[in-house]
């Protein structure tokens, strides 16, 4: 198993972990209310390089055999007019994606991104690390909550 920071050739690879992220998120939703449509691998990728790119982000890549099965994204924060109106001053990372393929969860794999990617931040100057977890996504709150990391904002949902 080889962590490593992602480079170009790693986008077809990134794709398919996104696509199957996105899969994995259509099974947890008791709502309904996702769905992955066939571009989006490519487009979520695309985003998160792009905002990877503006924010002086970082991605880890997880290989397995020459195989990517997995991946972290983290991105720097700059706080905005509004933000410093109503919160304290703060230099906040955020993870925007974390994706690891099923079969090797629980390895202590995840726990590795998490930290490499929060390493990152601190030594960016970050004094907070935030990720947002999708309500059904259980495991995932799980694993972030054992991690440190506690509730801040819930977004609800009512159907009409």
């Amino acid at each position: 198993m080889n962590i490593r920071e992602y480079q170009s050739p790693d986008r077809p690879s990134v794709i398919r972990c996104m696509a199957r992220f996105g899969d994995y998120l259509v099974t947890v939703d008791h709502m309904k209310r996702t769905r992955r449509m066939p571009e989006f691998g490519e487009w979520f990728t695309d985003k998160m390089l792009e905002d990877v790119g503006k924010n002086n982000g970082v991605i880890y890549v997880v290989e397995n055999e020459g195989r990517i099965v997995g991946f972290v994204a983290g991105i720097i924060l700059r706080q905005s007019r509004q933000d410093l109106l109503e919160c304290v001053p703060t230099k906040d990372g955020r993870i925007i994606e974390l994706f690891l393929d099923e079969e090797f969860r629980g390895q202590g794999i995840g726990t590795r991104l998490m930290e490499m990617v929060e390493e990152y931040f601190r030594q960016n100057g970050c004094d907070v690390s935030r990720v947002e977890v999708f309500e059904p996504n259980v495991k995932a709150h799980h694993f972030y909550r054992k991690l440190g990391y506690g509730d801040r904002m819930i977004d609800m949902i009512k159907m009409l």
